[in-house]
Order: structure tokens, then sequence, then C-alpha cells
């Protein structure tokens, strides 16, 4: 019986984390829209993620706008986000004030938050209510934080999502290095076999 032929195999793939991202917080955000069931978990996940895309592709395009970018690597993403607009020419009409800088240093807020978690203690004022048969209900209203209001409906998920594709669209645009084809492309492979010639 003879020995089957020998191949070399190489194997190669480029992965854009950014892209990876994106997907993921759109499959969260349609999990919890489809099934309200604790979807509040499910727009947290999306709101993390989009803003994970957010600060995933200002790595991906920043080492091709600057020689540097290692050494600005560790700065703050909306540091970074700022040097690349400069450098790229990329104007937001009405700035941080408006959509979709708005969102998107809400979504920079709400990504600290969730990052640097900390226990925190909720007090309401004392309020004078009416002793009727709605009274039950709104003793039950839970008292929430920021973040976790953002993440009772599905609003905020979408409008991130919306808001930072602007965004990005808006710097894929102004990019000039050639290299950067669709926005949210996931990358490419290749992989090669080569036969191992017998002795």
């Amino acid at each position: 019986m003879s020995r089957p032929a020998k191949v070399v195999v190489t194997k190669e793939r480029s992965v854009h984390t950014y892209a990876e991202l994106w997907r993921a917080s759109h499959s969260v955000l349609m999990v919890g829209i489809e099934e309200p069931t604790g979807s509040s978990w499910q727009f947290l996940s999306s709101i993390v993620l989009t803003t994970f895309t957010f600060e995933a592709y200002l790595n991906h395009i920043g080492p091709r706008i600057f020689d540097c970018w290692s050494q600005l690597d560790r700065l703050p993403p909306w540091s970074k986000f700022e040097l690349l607009c400069e450098k790229l020419g990329v104007k937001y009409e009405g700035g941080p004030g408006v959509r979709p800088l708005q969102t998107t240093t809400k979504l920079l807020d709400f990504r600290n938050t969730i990052a640097h978690g900390r226990s925190v203690e909720l007090k309401s004022k004392p309020t004078i209510l009416n002793a009727d048969d709605q009274l039950d209900g709104r003793l039950g209203d839970r008292l929430r934080t920021n973040w976790e209001n953002l993440i009772q409906t599905k609003d905020f998920a979408e409008r991130a999502r919306v808001d930072v594709e602007a965004v990005l669209v808006s710097l894929h645009e102004a990019r000039q290095d050639g290299k950067k084809g669709h926005l949210f492309a996931s990358g490419t492979g290749h992989h090669f076999a080569r036969a191992i010639k017998k002795p």
C-alpha cells in the first residue's frame, strides 16, 4: 500500500476586529428585539460592542494614517478620534453637542462606566403619592443608574449603531491610503498547499 502524498499547508488571514464587533453588536441587538425577556442585557451588550467597534476602527486606521501610531496608541479613544479627524480633515457640524458626535461621547462615557464599574447607592427624594390602586406599581419602580436607563429599551442601542456608522463612514471616506476597501469588510484570507517531492 502506497503512502499518501504529503503537502505543506500555509494559511494567512487578516482580521478586521472592528468589523467582527460590528456584526456582534447587530446580532445581540436583534436577539434583544426579538426576545423581550432579559432584553436589557442584550441592549447593554450591543451598546458596549458598538463602542468597541468605534475604538477598534480608530486602531485599524491609526497605523495607516500615522507612522508613530504605536506612540499614540495609549491615548484615550476621544483623543485618537480628534487626531484622526484633524489629519483627515473630517469635521462634524455642531461638534460633540449634536448627533452623531453627541452619541459617540455618550457611548464612551457608558463604556467607561461599565468597564470601570463601581457599586453605587441610589436614593430618591421623598415624594407625595396618592394612596390609590396605582400605589403598588409606583412602589415597585426600581431606582436606576444612568446606564441602566439606557438599556431598558432598544432605542439607545439602535441610535448608537446609526451614529457610530455615520462617524465611521466619514472617517473611511476621508482616507487616502489606497487600502481601505469596503468599510465593514471582515478581512481577507489565503491558504496554499505545496506538494512535497518524494525522494
